[in-house]
Parts: C-alpha cells; structure tokens; sequence
C-alpha cells in the first residue's frame, strides 16, 4: 500500500508539507468553584491538512475529484499510535488546481501543479 487509499484506491504520494491534525473534543464547565470539569467526547479526530500534490496529469487529478464529487469516503493510511494502518470515515474538505499545461488544438488541460484539499475524520 502506498501512503493513503480512499476508498481501496490508492492515491499519488502527496508532497512534503502534510499535517495530520489532531483534535480532541471535549465536553467541559466549570464547577461552583471555578474548576474545569471536562469529558473526552469520542476519539481523537484527525485531518488530512494541506494534502497537497506538486504536479499531477489530468487523470490523476480527475481519478481524486471522483472521490471528492463522493464528498465521504473511507480512508486506509499508517496510524504512527496503533503502528499499523487503519481505516476511518471522512469526508473532503474544498479542493483547488492550478492548470499547467494545455493542449493548444483541443483546449483539453493535460496537467495541474499544486493541486490541494484536506480529509477530515467524521469521527465513526
């Protein structure tokens, strides 16, 4: 398997610059003396942010907008706290291109640089 599948599909390795975001929600108050009273709520929730890819063809990045057009979706990568790879429901965060490289007779784009998104756990 490469770094990540969506869906059982694997996706093209993703530049330097990914953040996996981690993000503990928590119910809290305060109590009659000030104090913080919190409870985790679920697991810790992660995010994909900045996945980006420097240079894709045409068909790499039509093969990820289908995914994205699915808005959820199942990812599969390494989780570095269990050291194996796991399997969690997310959905797609926004997505842009830049468009590199154009066939002048027909118009059709052969090529994007810089193609972003982000992948957010939905928390099952």
């Amino acid at each position: 398997m490469g770094f990540f599948q969506i869906n059982g599909k694997e996706m093209p390795y993703p530049a330097t610059g990914l953040q996996m975001q981690r993000q503990q929600l928590v119910d809290s108050k305060r109590n009659a003396a000030g104090q913080v009273v919190a409870q985790k709520i679920n697991h810790r929730l992660f995010k994909f942010n900045n996945l980006k890819w420097k240079h894709l063809t045409a068909a790499q990045w039509r093969s990820i907008l289908v995914e994205i057009e699915k808005f959820e979706g199942v990812v599969t990568y390494w989780d570095v706290i269990t050291g194996t790879t796991v399997s969690k429901r997310v959905y797609w965060g926004d997505a842009t291109e830049e468009i590199y490289k154009i066939n002048k007779d027909t118009g059709e784009v052969l090529e994007y640089i810089n193609c972003s998104c982000n992948l957010i756990d939905m928390g099952y």
